[in-house]
Formats: C-alpha cells, structure tokens, sequence
C-alpha cells in the first residue's frame, strides 16, 4: 500500500484538482462518501510554489482518508489521479508546497523515510530553520 497510518487516517492529496466555484470541503467529504463510501476529513486546498514546471502553481486538495476506507480508497486513487502523502515524499516531490504545508502534512512522513534508509537527508525539505 505505500501509506503511513498515523492514529486512524493516512494523508492524501488530489493534485491539480480544484473546487467548483460555490463548492467546499464539505462537498468533497460528501463526494467520497456518496459515491464511494469512502470517509474522508478534508484538510486544505494548498497552492503549490509557483514556477515553469506543471507541478508548480496549481492547487491540490489535502485530506486525510480513514483507516476503515482506505482499502477501499486504494482502489480508485489511481483512477483519480490522488495519491498518498507518502508517495509525494518518496517521490521527492514535497518541495513544490510552502513550508506550513510541509510540515502540517509531510515533514513526519519524510522523517520516517529518512530513518528507513528510502530517502536520503540529501533528499529533505530545506526549511528556514
């Protein structure tokens, strides 16, 4: 599965993928729910850095699934182009989010992949501090 299960959800994001004007994260709870029944907690809308690259300036939905969804989840995530916060991290791909972003969401996940040998320090968010 590639996740990290934290307390009874793991985090996840919906790259590129923005609200209809009027709709809010109680909208994409009950989208998950209604068609899926999948239980979600939506977290944020992030805007990632701007730049050149596709990845850049765009905005992703952060939620965390449950863990009585996620086998469930795993199989649609692919077919809706979400993914794992984890799998952004394993990816090296975590840089394009500002430094609230990261540490709300990625900077425990990159800790573990740095301690399990997958990602290098190298590899770690260059933060401030």
């Amino acid at each position: 599965m590639g996740t990290s299960i934290q307390d009874n959800y793991v985090y996840c994001v919906w790259p590129d993928f923005v609200l209809p004007l009027g709709k809010s994260g109680k909208d994409l709870v009950n989208y998950f729910k209604g068609n899926y029944d999948i239980n979600i907690n939506y977290l944020e809308a992030a805007k990632t850095l701007p730049g050149t690259a596709s990845k850049k300036g765009r905005i992703d939905q952060i939620f965390s699934v449950q863990k009585d969804s996620i086998d469930t989840f795993d199989q649609i995530k692919s077919g809706i182009g979400a993914l794992y916060a984890k799998e952004i991290v394993r990816n090296k791909a975590h840089y394009i989010y500002n430094e609230r972003v990261f540490l709300s969401y990625f900077k425990r996940l990159e800790d573990e992949l740095i301690k399990a040998g997958e990602l290098s320090k190298d590899d770690a968010y260059q933060t401030l501090f």
